[in-house]
């Protein structure tokens, strides 16, 4: 019973230490998965996308969600550009999203995410509606 008790206080040390030297070895790292988590907008590419799209068919003019990012935390400027005409301001934010409830049949609808001074292009997107 003396070698039974006595190996089990053993073991339990043994197992104790172990877990002691891992939490000592791993304290103030993080994992590629924390890291990402905790600054999302770290190593984000600048993006821009509508939902939906194409906008469905139906009476009226359609609607369409824009959300956007420009990656590293900096103000982008969203543009709208009809079928090729003049460009015109419609959004800007570092992120966010904001509502296109003026989609009409027959027109592509191009959104140009640029940076702040609007020298860069960023990122495009084209909105279409389909035809009833």
């Amino acid at each position: 019973m003396k070698v039974t008790t006595s190996i089990g206080i053993v073991v339990t040390c043994l197992f104790l230490a172990a877990c002691e030297k891992h939490a000592e070895s791993t304290a103030g790292t993080t994992t590629p998965e924390a890291a990402a988590a905790a600054s999302p907008i770290a190593g984000t590419s600048p993006s821009i996308a509508a939902a939906p799209n194409p906008v469905p068919a139906g009476s009226g003019a359609g609607a369409t969600t824009i959300k956007w990012t420009t990656g590293d935390g900096t103000t982008g400027n969203v543009f709208v550009s009809e079928t090729g005409a003049e460009e015109k301001p419609f959004t800007s934010g570092p992120t966010g999203s904001s509502d296109a409830p003026w989609i009409q049949i027959g027109v592509n609808y191009e959104f140009r995410l640029y940076n702040s001074d609007h020298t860069k292009l960023l990122a495009k997107v084209t909105v279409t509606r389909a035809a009833q």
